[in-house]
């Protein structure tokens, strides 16, 4: 007679019987005796017949004995089993009480022969009647070779096993696939999943229960679990399987967790499961008050179980993990303090046998902080990897389109400098170094630039500000940019590079720099239809402009560089002058009003000021008076206009006598009137210079259906699904811990727990925890939530 137990599985049940034959046959002749004699001594005989009779009873009835149970906190059993073995020549005989795993456990390196097929390398139970760990069950995992095998039907890739499944009460048929599957070296990725639990029991009842007897079970434990990370590689993907075999891991290495942690992490066995052995680590770094690494920050993040990351993060590992490193290195230097909170680090095994101790938690504690389970540093961490992520964004869509040129130059340029390969990055760190040496900017035709990159041929817009985007980064700037006003040259026009500090460098044009590089250019326009202004006036002006416009270093360089651009290839009038015929008189007079107060803001015109202003404003369409005029308007006080001689034109005014080291003096309300004109002005000029109208390039946008999507749980919200995911991680959890997470998180603790368990009923039929203090978590529920 069998019954089933709450896993599913099938115990063995004890046989019930009644009196002996013989005893009942004993008590019917005293009592006949005692009925014919009618004395005191029959009376004494039936006294002793009826106590054989029961001391009978009691030795058919009587229960095999049992082996010590696990004990949830995993404590060591000092008394020595006592071991029963009964040979049984046939199955028709009594079952055999085997207690001691040694006698019938196969270990590494040997090989059995069972029914036809050759298992290698052992790890397995073999023989007949093992008790469970839990003292009173068969142990589910236990290969007795007696069992019908169908060898017919042996194929394992077939579900044939129950949802806990047991060999003994296995069909045939299943018995058949799981030798097979064993003889074919337990590492078919094909096989269904009930063959590699069955397999599991095994290996969890050898090192959780042998080992409290038997030391050669406490030698095998790295062996087994050598053996069920070689199982995790190939059947990981399997959540449930997953679940129990870490936490299996993470429980026996817990046992040997005793020397410091190194500065560098242990992998990661998947992303999203950090191991016991991080855990542990972290809980260390808090308590030694260290900063936590780059290094160790990284396997954090991808090993929490609450991160959520875009597609870039799996398409470009390597360039997200060097994002991440750089970010996360400026904004906490030396690295990040964890906090100390009060949740104790503990790990916890829930055996998958049903054969252990029916769902027995076992648990060790630690005096460590268990600092994965607060939120905090995780948000720093999600928040740092979202700016890593953005950095990305462009590189990946583009390698996402095509893969097969990820270390292309035009790749490149969709990533940040920092991250490009060394073989793009050194020659520009090189050219930027050649730079910096010469103290000056350097001319050179675009196509040599290019030259830098041998696969790089079209220089589109978009490509093009991406490189001036990088080569920013890099500490370099480029004449002409996009973003200051430049168009996107020829292979063969000039460029010019100069140094620019990355920190001190603009990224925006500010209205000074705008409206002097426009009076630049509409200076040395002028001078290249005409060739009357020398190269020593159009430095004269350069220097002029930079102080007048009172420009930051950066944009001082930016103006050389500019400067170097438009006498490398000047630009000619005929557009100029289409461009300024269709602005209005008053945009035009207002123009020359403010180059007049730019040559006055040094309370002293030169004579090739005048020259010049003249020749800009007969180009503007106004009359050269006028520059004597607007030079000479709104003076606060007498500015003198300095005569090369007789035949010079203009007036003469004197000016106040100087002393001789009184320097440069300039006019601070000029100038402040200066500054506020800069902006409006500046806008009259971008009219003139601007590009002409072009086409705009059609790109098709991307279709993405790359943004990271939080993953519901049982259909609830973000916020409970992060909560789930956490408890899960533990079979218990105790209600000061729990209070610890919920403030941690600033939700209510019991309506968030009543909220899950209404989702879990609706979702499984049962709750997701039991209990106030400890807290349980459903272990069947998190394994179909792992499913």
């Amino acid at each position: 007679m069998v019954c089933t137990n709450e896993y599913g599985g099938y115990a063995l049940a004890r046989k019930s019987s009644g009196l002996p034959v013989a005893a009942i046959g004993v008590l019917i002749v005293l009592g006949a005796l005692a009925e014919a004699i009618k004395n005191y001594w029959p009376s004494l005989l039936i006294v002793g017949g009826a106590g054989l009779a029961f001391w009978l009873y009691k030795k058919s009835a009587s229960p095999p004995p049992k082996i010590p149970q696990i004990s949830s906190d995993f404590s060591r059993v000092s008394a020595q089993p006592i071991h029963t073995i009964v040979e049984t020549p046939s199955r028709s005989s009594p079952q055999p009480i085997v207690q001691d795993g040694d006698k019938l456990w196969i270990p590494e390196g040997k090989s059995v022969s069972v029914a036809g097929y050759l298992i290698e390398n052992g790890l397995i139970y073999i023989g007949k009647g093992l008790l469970g760990g839990n003292g009173w069950q068969q142990e589910a995992a236990l290969i007795d070779p007696s069992l019908p095998v169908d060898k017919q039907s042996d194929d394992y890739s077939v579900r044939n096993l129950n949802y806990w499944p047991s060999y003994a009460e296995a069909t045939p048929k299943a018995r058949a696939a799981y030798l097979n599957w064993l003889a074919k070296g337990k590492s078919d990725p094909q096989a269904d999943m009930g063959y590699v639990f069955l397999y599991f029991y095994g290996l969890e009842r050898r090192a959780l229960v042998d080992v409290l007897h038997s030391e050669a079970a406490k030698e095998e434990v790295p062996t087994i679990i050598r053996e069920v990370e070689r199982l995790l590689t190939i059947y990981g993907d399997n959540g449930s399987f997953r679940h129990y075999a870490n936490s299996f891991i993470d429980f026996l290495k817990a046992d040997r967790m005793h020397a410091a942690c190194l500065e560098a992490p242990p992998s990661l066995v998947r992303q999203g499961e950090l191991t016991f052995s991080h855990r542990y680590c972290l809980g260390q770094i808090s308590t030694s008050r260290k900063a936590l690494s780059s290094e160790w920050a990284y396997v954090w993040l991808l090993g929490d179980p609450t991160t959520r990351l875009k597609t870039a993060a799996q398409r470009c590992p390597a360039e997200f993990k060097r994002a991440f490193v750089e970010q996360y290195s400026r904004e906490f230097k030396e690295g990040m303090l964890l906090p100390q909170n009060k949740t104790r680090l503990k790990v916890s095994h829930s055996p998958a046998s049903p054969s252990l101790g029916g769902g027995a938690n076992l648990e060790r504690r630690f005096e460590l902080p268990d600092v994965t389970v607060l939120s905090s540093p995780m948000q720093k961490l999600q928040r740092i990897a979202d700016t890593a992520l953005a950095q990305l964004d462009s590189y990946s869509r583009y390698i996402g389109r095509n893969a097969d040129k990820a270390q292309s130059a035009d790749a490149m340029l969709e990533l940040p400098f920092s991250l490009w390969p060394d073989q793009y990055r050194h020659p520009i760190e090189q050219l930027r170094a050649t730079i910096e040496k010469a103290q000056k900017p350097l001319a050179t035709k675009f196509e040599k630039l290019q030259g830098l990159f041998p696969d790089w041929h079209d220089a589109n817009r978009q490509k093009y500000q991406s490189l001036s985007r990088a080569l920013s980064e890099a500490g370099l700037g480029i004449e002409p940019d996009i973003k200051f006003g430049g168009k996107v040259p020829n292979a063969d026009s000039p460029v010019v590079l100069f140094a620019d500090d990355g920190i001190q460098a603009n990224s925006e044009p500010t209205p000074e720099y705008s409206t002097a590089a426009l009076t630049l250019h509409l200076a040395v326009s002028v001078s290249a239809a005409d060739g009357d202004i020398a190269k020593e006036e159009r430095h004269l002006l350069l220097r002029q402009l930079e102080a007048w416009m009172h420009l930051n270093v950066s944009a001082k360089r930016r103006l050389q560089a500019h400067f170097r651009l438009l006498t490398a290839q000047p630009p000619g009038l005929n557009s100029l002058k289409k461009r300024i015929e269709v602005l209005p008189l008053n945009a035009r007079q207002a123009l020359g009003e403010f180059l007049a107060q730019v040559a006055k803001a040094d309370n002293e015109v030169t004579p090739a000021e005048v020259k010049l202003l003249e020749k800009i404003f007969k180009m503007l369409g106004l009359e050269a008076q006028l520059v004597y005029s607007m030079l000479h308007v709104v003076a606060d006080a007498p500015v003198p206009v300095k005569t090369t001689g007789a035949a010079s034109s203009g007036y003469s005014i004197p000016s106040p006598p100087k002393s001789k080291d009184a320097g440069i003096e300039l006019d601070m309300g000029r100038i402040a009137a200066l500054h506020a004109e800069s902006e409006r002005v500046s806008s009259i000029l971008g009219a003139i210079f601007a590009e002409e109208p072009t086409q705009p390039e059609t790109v098709p946008a991307p279709v993405d259906t790359e943004e990271a999507v939080q993953d519901s749980v049982m259909g609830l919200d973000a916020d409970h699904s992060v909560l789930i995911r956490v408890l899960s991680t533990r079979p218990a959890w105790s209600r000061e811990e729990l209070e610890e997470l919920a403030q941690d998180r600033g939700i209510l603790l019991d309506g968030a727990l009543e909220r899950i368990n209404e989702a879990s009923f609706d979702k499984h039929d049962q709750p997701f925890s039991e209990g106030d203090d400890p807290v349980e978590i459903n272990q069947e529920v998190v394994r179909e939530i792992l499913q």
